[in-house]
């Protein structure tokens, strides 16, 4: 009995640093590829959008502001939100390039517009 005391006390010999290492790599491994590398992408995607921006261009701010840009300088665009309202905004803040529809029919001409209201039958 005392044999088997002695044999389970020493016990088995450990991987020695790599054994203990090799969670951690693992782990830091996981976050790279869940959670940096996507994010990088992201970033780059991001300016290369922000350094394609020309005026009159609609684009969407990242706070949800529709607007225009009419002017373009190295850090900063100015953007008409309404007619004769101008907001001087980071580039950093502009979320989204929105693309003009190609469909130049107005909306009330529109067969989608309105089916509501038409009378069936």
């Amino acid at each position: 009995m005392q044999g088997l005391i002695n044999l389970a006390a020493e016990g088995e010999p450990t991987g020695g640093l790599i054994g203990m290492l090799l969670p951690f790599l693992l782990i830091l491994l996981v976050f790279w590829l869940l959670f940096w590398r996507p994010n990088q992408k992201r970033r780059q995607q991001e300016m290369q959008m922000q350094s394609s921006l020309v005026p009159g261009v609609e684009v969407m701010t990242k706070a949800g502001i529709f607007a225009t840009i009419v002017e373009v300088h190295d850090q900063d665009v100015l953007l008409e939100i309404a007619p004769g309202t101008r907001i001087r905004m980071l580039k950093a803040g502009i979320g989204e390039v929105i693309t003009p529809q190609v469909d130049d029919t107005p909306v009330e001409d529109r067969p989608d517009f309105g089916d509501d209201d038409k009378p069936k039958g």
